[in-house]
């Protein structure tokens, strides 16, 4: 690999910095200007403990009688498709963290399964774009925000764990055009359950208590239109002079807000927050989503089928989209790209799945949980890394990924094709 690579883009995060250097050295390549997270990509270790290496899944498995052993790809993917064929209520599980290409393939194999295809975020990212469909608010890229952006918030959400360099590369520390100062130049709040590392940088920082967000919320709302809060909420004071004195800010949403029911009412209440913001002001709304590629799984249910829900194609084509997480407990198979499942669902559903014998098919590069549980393991390169791709930023900005190391094993989106094509 020639080098230095100047301005590469890093698939850590949602963030998709493209100023990352990558310079071959003796002992390897070396990352330059990189976060963790996307040091942990590069260099192939743990997010959460950069120092330990990850494991690959380095060959093509499949699960018998609790005994794995590796065959061949054609074997797995023959099994693969036997699996899902089988199954009456698949599931297509994940494809925030794969490329375009790969989410596109997912959809199609969910269509040829009438499986449900269930994005890993479907909690935080569906209620946001519902809000965004059905209130008139400002949309805006990043480099925007950057420039001009005077009034940060981040509601429950802590970017120093979810986009590690959010703060410095687009929000409170970043120098723009209008903002050449960075922090002496903005003003910082955040509302979340706990007091956050983010709490010694901001001006306002509102510790709120478990399911108060909504009434919080609509305190604000009402004190920034002029009507007065119904009753004395903590903090609604402080974020509405906060809110009042800004001229261009962003309201940076997080999954401490999609927690729990009612995700959609505080998604909507905060949407018309922003609204009437306006004309004064200009406010904009975003998730604080931490998987490299979600804003462009989003775009493609939006573009495709019109709706941000989960599409389940058992229910016809079109398919009728939900809102809500998809019941475990009628799943009879599922395949997973893109995400770990098994780490991210709670213990008791984990528990149930293994108990019931669900089959999971994984596709990706990691021996993670998902992998350790899987009836059929199917490996597949780092995208942007080790293969090419096509990702969208978290505002939409969709950009080409190139491959810097050579790739170990097919990319997602071709090992899904050729599940596609097998079951054909």
């Amino acid at each position: 690999m020639p080098g230095p690579w100047e301005s590469h883009i890093c698939p850590g995060c949602a963030c998709l910095c493209d100023d990352i250097d990558l310079v071959e050295a003796e002992q390897g390549v070396t990352v330059h200007n990189v976060c963790a997270w996307g040091a942990a990509k590069f260099l192939g270790t743990k997010k959460f403990h950069p120092g330990e290496p990850r494991r690959r899944l380095t060959a093509p498995f499949i699960r018998h009688r609790g005994r794995r052993r590796e065959v061949g790809e054609g074997e797995a993917l023959k099994r693969a498709v036997e699996l899902l064929a089988q199954a009456r209520r698949p599931v297509v599980f994940g494809l925030t963290a794969s490329g375009c290409r790969a989410q596109e393939a997912a959809m199609a194999l969910a269509r040829r399964f009438r499986a449900r295809l269930e994005p890993a975020d479907l909690h935080l990212m569906a209620p946001y774009y519902q809000a965004l469909l059905t209130e008139e608010i400002y949309h805006a890229p990043l480099d925007f925000l950057r420039d001009e952006a005077d009034t940060v918030i981040y509601w429950g959400a802590n970017p120093l764990h979810a986009c590690p360099r959010h703060l410095t590369r687009y929000a409170f520390f970043a120098r723009g055009r209008f903002t050449e100062r960075g922090a002496e130049d903005r003003r910082l709040a955040a509302v979340d359950l706990h007091r956050t590392e983010l709490a010694r940088f901001c001006q306002v920082f509102v510790k709120t208590a478990p399911g108060r967000d909504l009434e919080l919320i609509r305190a604000v709302h009402d004190l920034v239109a002029g009507r007065g809060a119904a009753q004395a909420v903590k903090g609604a004071s402080r974020l509405a002079d906060f809110l009042r004195q800004g001229e261009v800010g962003v309201i940076f949403a997080g999954r401490g807000l999609a927690y729990g029911e009612g995700a959609r009412a505080r998604f909507a209440a905060l949407a018309a927050l922003v609204r009437d913001l306006r004309p004064e002001r200009r406010y904009f709304l975003f998730p604080l989503a931490s998987d490299f590629n979600s804003a462009g799984l989003y775009h493609l249910l939006l573009t495709r089928l019109g709706s941000p829900g989960a599409p389940d194609f058992r229910e016809g084509d079109p398919p009728r989209c939900h809102w809500e997480p998809v019941d475990w407990g009628e799943v009879d198979a599922v395949l997973v790209t893109g995400a770990d499942l098994f780490w991210l669902l709670p213990e008791g559903t984990r528990r149930e799945l293994s108990r019931r014998q669900v089959p999971v098919v994984a596709v990706g590069p990691w021996e993670d949980r998902t992998a350790a549980q899987a009836a059929v393991g199917l490996p597949a390169a780092l995208e942007g890394i080790e293969v090419e791709e096509v990702a969208c930023r978290q505002d939409g900005l969709p950009l080409f990924l190139r491959p810097v190391l050579p790739a170990p094993a097919p990319a997602a989106h071709q090992v899904l094709t050729r599940l596609l094509e097998i079951s054909a």
